[in-house]
């Protein structure tokens, strides 16, 4: 099996019923629906499409629906407009974008002269040199082509941004309704951030597990505040490099892993994973690397953009994706690896899991299998990094798609709901059969959570040693 999960970007290369059924077939756990391009009907046809690729593959597949946040664009436009290095540009809140003048969906009057504003994820800089009433007077340090809707960055300035824009209100609502598996919260500040985030959902009657997006300078400087609050964590390379030294990046990136492996919060790698296949057939050998580093780290998942969703090939890519990681998970290197920043058991039910992943090597089972209700057990099991791989059987199919953004964790069709604890694990038995990963004779390890375990108020509380044997 494969631990490291990988999450596709859905957009105009891959939005029909066949491509994202062969994206899946290629590696694909997650969908992810970008909100930052498209409409809300695409989100609500998307989701649907899923939902049935999902239904018949009978495994998986989860949806994680990334609202655009309180980011600051360039006004929409047809075309390009060509910026000068030297020219003299002003930035105004509005519609309409010339080589003088550009339209931005947030004024940008909190800035002082010396502020550097970016464009396009920091492909064109430029420095201001004015503020007079709502104009802002910049000028421009580099020659480039600039298009609508492209982010806007003002490094280390609060612009008094809201946290939930008119937009992501719209996005929410469709999150609720449609049930999707997890919300990516972007430009978040801090863990009040994620809770302001939580309550729109709550209003609207859906509790849905929110992702932070660090992408901030000020994200990373409350960085455990918010990996406190969220239910996952996603490493935005491509803001954060234009938020903090691009030097820092890496060192970020690391730390945030760790953090998370520590605590046992899924964590994503996202961005530029493999940008040069959005038009090649093959990555580069630096980018083969940063996956495999990822990897190393010890990330669940690895993030794929404008690679499915607007490449020339999506299923290639995602074919590669899977190469590198299962060749990276083959090595010393890595067994060795996830053996580092493993976190000492904090409490009974954290020993319990503890325990099963060590009595799971030391009897050489095939597998570490946990019958759950709300996930927690198998999420728990896998935060100590078992050498053997960990099968979560739970009758929700939710939970069975919330797990598939968890490293390490295999997860199949939902299964019938226990009445007794014999029947729990005649059930997780029967689902680790069902797998690639057991077969028939194979010794196994069976962790049960509590019959309550769905409302998160009990410990796990059977663990035993166990023969895989299919009964008629």
């Amino acid at each position: 099996m494969r631990n490291t999960k990988i999450v596709c970007t859905i957009g105009p290369a891959s939005d029909t019923r066949e491509s994202i059924r062969r994206l899946a077939e290629a590696g694909m756990s997650v969908a992810r629906l970008n909100s930052s391009h498209g409409s809300p009907e695409d989100r609500r046809n998307l989701i649907e499409t899923i939902r049935t690729v999902e239904q018949s593959l009978d495994r998986p597949i989860a949806i994680l629906h990334d609202i655009a946040g309180p980011k600051v664009r360039t006004a929409a436009m047809d075309g390009t407009v060509t910026l000068a290095a030297g020219s003299t540009v002003e930035y105004v809140e509005g519609t309409t974008t010339t080589a003088q003048r550009i339209g931005l969906s947030h004024d940008l009057t909190a800035v002082e002269p010396g502020d550097r504003i970016l464009l396009d994820d920091g492909r064109i800089e430029t420095t201001v040199t004015a503020v007079d009433g709502d104009v802002v007077t910049a000028r421009v340090k580099n020659s480039a082509e600039l298009r609508g809707r492209k982010g806007v960055i003002v490094p280390g300035i609060e612009l008094g941004l809201p946290t939930i824009t008119d937009r992501d209100q719209r996005e929410l609502t469709i999150a609720a309704e449609n049930g999707v598996d997890f919300v990516a919260a972007s430009f978040v500040r801090d863990g009040d951030s994620i809770r302001t985030i939580e309550r729109a959902l709550a209003d609207r009657g859906a509790t849905i597990p929110l992702v932070a997006k660090i992408e901030r300078g000020v994200a990373v400087r409350n960085l455990t505040d918010i990996v406190d609050t969220a239910s996952g964590i996603m490493v935005a390379r491509g803001d954060l490099g234009v938020e903090i030294p691009l030097e820092s990046v890496p060192v970020v990136q690391k730390h945030i892993i760790r953090l998370c492996r520590e605590t046992g919060t899924p964590v994503i790698t996202a961005t530029e994973m493999l940008e040069s296949m959005i038009r090649a057939r093959r990555p580069t050998r630096a980018e083969a690397s940063d996956v495999a580093n990822a990897v190393l780290d010890g990330t669940d998942a690895v993030m794929l953009s404008g690679e499915t969703a607007v490449g020339d090939h999506p299923v290639r890519v995602v074919e590669t994706m899977d190469r590198i990681i299962r060749r990276v998970e083959e090595t010393t290197d890595y067994d060795d690896s996830r053996k580092q920043h493993v976190p000492a058991p904090g409490s009974q039910s954290d020993a319990l899991a503890h325990s099963a992943g060590l009595l799971g090597h030391d009897t050489d089972a095939a597998a570490l299998v946990v019958a759950t209700a709300s996930g927690k057990t198998a999420v728990r099991v896998a935060k100590f990094r078992p050498s053997i791989p960990v099968i979560a059987a739970t009758p929700s199919r939710s939970v069975c798609r919330r797990l598939a953004l968890s490293g390490g964790i295999v997860t199949g069709p939902p299964t019938a709901t226990a009445t007794s604890t014999d029947e729990v694990i005649y059930i997780a038995v029967g689902s680790a059969l069902d797998t690639d990963v057991v077969s028939q004779g194979d010794r196994i390890i069976v962790l049960s959570g509590p019959r309550n375990d769905e409302a998160g108020t009990g410990t796990s509380n059977v663990l035993k040693i166990h023969t895989a044997i299919e009964r008629d």
